[in-house]
């Protein structure tokens, strides 16, 4: 926990004068957490008993951030520049 506080905090002081300085960059950074936020809500809605339990909703939940965070970007860009490439091919 010592290692992981000293990156934190290595950081989050300068992130947090960004944030308070440019409003763009504070709704920017709240744009790309609350997906990750709203994911880790679906443990209020389920009985969790045991540590299998868990470490499913958890592989559950980090498998919907990969695929948030990214796979749909990945697809988003190939479909885009697929696009452009066509347009480029047919002009």
């Amino acid at each position: 926990m010592a290692g992981f506080n000293q990156l934190y905090y290595s950081f989050s002081p300068t992130i947090a004068d960004w944030e308070r300085e440019n409003s763009l960059f504070k709704e920017s950074i709240k744009l790309i957490l609350t997906p990750m936020i709203s994911t880790l809500s679906i443990l209020n809605y389920v009985d969790i008993d045991s540590e299998q339990e868990m470490f499913g909703y958890g592989l559950m939940i980090i498998m919907v951030n990969v695929g948030l965070y990214f796979v749909a970007p990945s697809v988003l860009i190939i479909k885009i520049k697929n696009k452009l490439v066509n347009r480029c091919d047919h002009a």
